[in-house]
């Protein structure tokens, strides 16, 4: 690096004093007081000056830093995850991340686990303590909170659509599941020499937590297909990890478990695995690559599983069993989104829209509801487990 090379600072949203309360008492015992320091520094430079691009012998002239001490500093906010760099020549780009919060990064990552390995357990008690939150006693109460929909009415069905990026916190990169995988039983189980920096990182986590959903895979087999995916190097990344779940199933020939459950129609469809529905409509030697594919689909679209689980439904019932590529899937996926569907229930309501109008195009004479859904949800209420 260049003392002359320029870089550019963005953060992703401010920060609040329970950030700064965070970076203090937990993540500065890990980073130091000069990775303290530099994170609260890039943060001034750009919160209400009016600049962001800096030369680095601007930068350690301010804090009275070399090159090699920065670079060192910096790599351990790069490794808590607080900092995002790119290069491209002499130009630089700081992309900061807020801080966890204190429960994630306790609970939630390992982070806690070797904060208390640096710091103690007398320490780390007190700590914890001083970010302990009172919570009321909620027995006998009852939850009237009004929603959104029970308020408002929707004039128009069409997605907002801003053509330029906005502030606000990182996605968490794909959907919300229900779904709890033992995230930390699996990074138990894994061998020593795979366990690294890879693994606190809370993108992964969640790629992690999808694959299971979509194959109902439990921690032994995941471990198994992380150990198979990390053979030729340490890193793994979703592709992989996917490609070696899909190989992993179809060696298993997972058998279901029967199970009858009294459930809502769009409770059922949010919570049913991609996999039961793969296993029942499509063909027997299309299944892992289906599930492959589900899996990208959910892992790329930030969705409720259910609008996913409705589609797969429809087009596995069209398509005889054959579910299309990644590119396809997303096509339909994004057409149901800008026609308005943003729950499952939209999903299901849209799907029997769609098979109203094929019967029609077909030129039946006697046209009924389509019953195909009913159908549907009866084998799925018989086979979720």
């Amino acid at each position: 690096m260049k003392n002359s090379s320029t870089f550019l600072i963005q953060s992703q949203s401010d920060l609040s004093a329970a950030d700064f309360k965070v970076l203090a008492l937990l993540y500065q015992p890990l980073m130091g007081l000069e990775g303290q320091s530099l994170y609260t520094t890039f943060y001034q430079l750009i919160n209400k000056t009016g600049r962001n691009a800096y030369t680095h012998s601007e930068l350690f002239d301010l804090i009275n830093l070399k090159q090699q001490d920065f670079l060192k500093i910096r790599n351990k906010l790069e490794a808590l995850n607080l900092l995002t760099v790119y290069q491209k020549e002499d130009f630089y780009l700081y992309f900061m991340k807020a801080p966890l919060t204190a429960k994630q990064f306790l609970l939630d990552t390992v982070f806690g686990s070797y904060l208390q390995s640096e710091i103690g357990e007398k320490n780390m008690k007190l700590l914890t303590s001083l970010f302990k939150m009172d919570v009321p006693n909620q027995e006998g109460f009852e939850n009237i909170t009004k929603s959104f929909d029970a308020l408002y009415e929707f004039k128009s069905l069409n997605l907002l659509n801003v053509s330029h990026p906005l502030q606000g916190r990182q996605q968490n990169g794909g959907s919300h599941l229900n779904f709890k995988f033992n995230y930390e039983a699996f990074v138990d189980h894994l061998p020593e020499r795979l366990k690294n920096s890879q693994l606190l990182n809370e993108k992964f986590k969640d790629q992690v937590n999808k694959i299971a959903f979509v194959y109902q895979f439990d921690v032994a087999d995941m471990v198994a297909i992380y150990e198979n995916a990390a053979k030729s190097k340490q890193n793994v990344n979703f592709a992989q990890l996917n490609m070696k779940a899909k190989l992993h199933y179809e060696q298993k020939h997972q058998t279901l478990k029967i199970k009858q459950k009294d459930l809502p129609v769009t409770s059922l469809i949010d919570q049913v695995a991609p996999q039961v529905i793969i296993q029942k409509y499509a063909k027997t030697d299309q299944q892992g690559l289906a599930l492959s594919t589900a899996s990208q689909l959910l892992e790329r679209n930030a969705v409720e599983p259910g609008i996913i689980n409705v589609i797969l439904m429809l087009i596995l019932k069209h398509k005889d069993g054959v579910l299309p590529n990644i590119n396809y899937m997303e096509k339909v996926l994004h057409d149901w989104l800008n026609k308005g569907v943003q729950t499952t229930e939209d999903a299901i309501n849209y799907s029997t829209n769609l098979e109203t109008q094929y019967e029609k195009k077909k030129k039946v004479q006697k046209v009924t509801e389509p019953d195909w859904m009913d159908d549907y949800i009866k084998d799925l209420a018989k086979l979720e487990g």
